[in-house]
């Protein structure tokens, strides 16, 4: 039986009271976010963050500006004349004077709340981040409350739909995520019609581009929808602050039991937009969002291209806050199932099959033996992805046909020359060569076609009657059931170790990266025996340079591992604005992502201890989501050792 969420006496859980400590220990010396959220351009949120701004500074609080994009609209002129404005940077590329919010003076000048406006912007390149949320990140981390705008069309997990809507894909988006943290995010609605008025005023536009405006994108029928899409997320928004409060008040439910959604993906174009998909359907249900993809064959068989598709997808879902799985097996649906079973799926999303693949996909399988999991089937929205006839068709005569082809025909050759000195049940001992070496070294079907192909032709060379395929002798056809039989099973425990062994791989790095870390940092007793602990895990998972790096007078410098690691200037700059700022920077990351390697801050909730830096031979194949789960768990166990030292 179910026990009550909530004891005789009425009192919250322990857990969410925990849940709220942390939160609040959090959230202690960082600023409030505010962030003001609209369907479309127009609709009013730079003037309704101004208002409030105002109100603010009416009762005492220090408010600046620290990037307003006015659109030359006369009655947000006015209003920007009631702030004092930090001056902007102003960054050149390609001939155009590009203007940025500059952080260190809105840092240095340290007010209580800073309007950045367009929270979506991708910054200029040689910014110190990628997109402006980061900037807004940085000065929340410093202790600066933000009001910032964004519309429904700039957050990831509206993305898919929007492009649906509008026929045009955003490219500046604000991930879910960062989101979710928000203090308190303002719906700013008017109606569809009355935006429309606004736009033939000449209040959002100049009259010319007003009339593009409205004939493209701000028809009535986009505008309706982006406004649904904007209430329906401020409607999931408010549910969980909802949700969240009944839970720390003890009031009582129902609370559902916990749901799990996992989404199975494969290399391909549509990959993310399935994985942004599972996460809204997953948010519906307040379901923990698994992303799983089997790797059927070795990894070196996809394509440049298929693998960014995984990783960009894979990375996707780590961003929107779902757990990574990624298998390597001999049946896509046998492995979807059996993790499901073991993991207490409730959900499983899977893309629907196409054109000549409902023959040969897994679909009709997972579902079918699926009893007591819900089964939604992902269609891509928008314009469908073609996918050329011969792609569907499987090819079945490959290399390894040929090659068994080759070794039969030399086994037959030998047992020829040999069938007047030794006796035809030595012939079929050395007949089954063939059958041995494909069913070890070649997939299952390749090793069924070499044991029937040698049957058929040692039956018609070397067992009477010869050149007929008539068996007089009854333990030769014992002897050809048995063929089939060891290539079948030789093949089958063959194919599962070649899968198995890269997994096994992968499988003692983590161990060895968590496990093994962890007890190395336990019998540590001095921080440069966590720092060398740390560094000697760091070498387990791919060919390059390494070293843990700690704060010192002069900044940062190597404290453990390799000697050699090249820490110039521009690299030192890269790491010490990760120690600073206690974010993940370097390749591979939205923050100063010129620089060659990875840095992740060694911290807890209240210090930064220092920096796991990584320089990888091959940075595609060492910076995968799933080994940047573990470099992060890495780091949050070193942190905890530090803490306690």
């Amino acid at each position: 039986m179910a026990s009550n969420r909530f004891d005789d006496e009425g009192r919250p859980q322990a857990e969410d009271l925990l849940l709220i400590a942390r939160s609040d220990e959090k959230k202690a010396n960082e600023g409030r976010l505010t962030v003001y959220l609209g369907y479309a351009a127009g609709v009013g949120k730079t003037y309704s963050m101004l208002q409030d701004a105002i109100q603010r500074k009416q009762e005492g609080k220090d408010v600046v500006i620290g990037y307003i994009e006015t659109h030359d609209r006369p009655e947000t002129n006015a209003l920007v004349e009631n702030f004092e404005v930090i001056s902007t940077l102003f960054i050149g590329h390609q001939n155009l004077s590009l203007r940025e919010i500059d952080l260190d003076a809105v840092i240095r000048r340290h007010p209580q709340i800073v309007l950045v406006d367009e929270l979506a912007h991708t910054n200029a390149p040689g910014s110190r981040h990628l997109k402006r949320y980061q900037d807004v990140e940085e000065l929340l981390q410093a202790g600066i409350s933000v009001y910032t705008t964004v519309n429904i069309q700039h957050i990831e997990s509206q993305n898919d739909a929007v492009a649906q809507i509008i026929g045009i894909r955003v490219s500046e988006i604000v991930p879910d995520a960062f989101l979710s943290n928000a203090d308190e995010i303002r719906l700013i609605d008017i109606t569809p019609e009355e935006l429309n008025l606004r736009l033939k005023a000449g209040k959002v536009y100049v009259k010319d581009m007003a009339e593009t405006a409205v004939q493209s994108f701000f028809r009535i029928g986009n505008l309706l929808a982006l406004r649904q899409l904007a209430l329906r997320y401020m409607a999931e928004s408010t549910d969980k602050r909802m949700i969240g409060y009944m839970r720390t008040r003890a009031i009582p439910g129902p609370w559902p039991a916990a749901e799990r959604l996992l989404v199975c993906i494969r290399p391909g174009p549509t990959a993310e937009h399935m994985v942004r998909a599972a996460y809204r359907l997953a948010t519906r249900f307040d379901a923990d969002l698994i992303v799983f993809s089997v790797d059927v064959n070795d990894e070196r068989a996809l394509s440049p291209q298929e693998r960014l598709w995984i990783n960009q997808a894979l990375e996707t879902g780590r961003r929107l806050g779902g757990r990574i799985v990624r298998y390597r097996g001999n049946d896509v649906a046998d492995e979807i199932i059996r993790y499901a079973r073991r993991s207490n799926v409730s959900m499983i999303m899977l893309g629907k099959p196409h054109g000549l693949d409902i023959f040969s996909s897994p679909v009709y399988r997972v579902i079918r033996h699926s009893h007591g999991i819900d089964i939604h089937l992902y269609e891509p929205k928008g314009k469908s992805v073609y996918i050329p006839l011969k792609k569907q068709i499987p090819l079945f005569f490959t290399v390894e046909y040929v090659l068994s082809l080759i070794l039969i025909t030399a086994v037959v050759s030998i047992n020829y020359f040999l069938k007047e000195y030794i006796s035809s049940s030595n012939l079929l001992i050395i007949q089954l060569i063939p059958v041995l070496v494909s069913a070890f070294f070649f997939r299952r079907r390749v090793a069924l076609f070499t044991a029937v192909l040698s049957i058929l032709v040692f039956d018609f060379l070397f067992i009477e009657p010869y050149y007929s395929f008539t068996v007089n002798d009854l333990q030769y056809f014992i002897a050809f059931i048995g063929y089939v039989t060891i290539a079948l099973i030789i093949s089958s425990l063959a194919t599962r170790l070649r899968h198995l062994l890269p997994q096994i791989w992968q499988s003692e790095a983590e161990v060895e990266a968590t496990s093994g870390l962890s007890r190395g940092l336990v019998e540590a007793k001095t921080r440069q025996e966590v720092f060398e602990t740390l560094a000697d895990q760091m070498h387990n998972f791919a060919p390059g340079v390494f070293a843990v790096l700690i704060p010192s007078p002069p900044g940062l410098q190597i404290g453990a591992g390799d000697t050699l690691y090249p820490l110039d200037d521009k690299e030192k700059a890269i790491a010490l604005w990760a120690y600073k700022n206690g974010q993940p920077s370097g390749h591979g990351t939205d923050n100063l992502p010129a620089g060659k390697g990875y840095y992740i801050p060694l911290k807890t909730q209240r210090t930064v201890f220092g920096i796991m830096a990584f320089i990888f031979d091959k940075p595609d194949e060492g910076l995968i989501p799933e080994n940047k789960e573990i470099f992060e768990t890495m780091a949050f166990l070193g942190a905890l050792a530090l803490e306690r030292l």
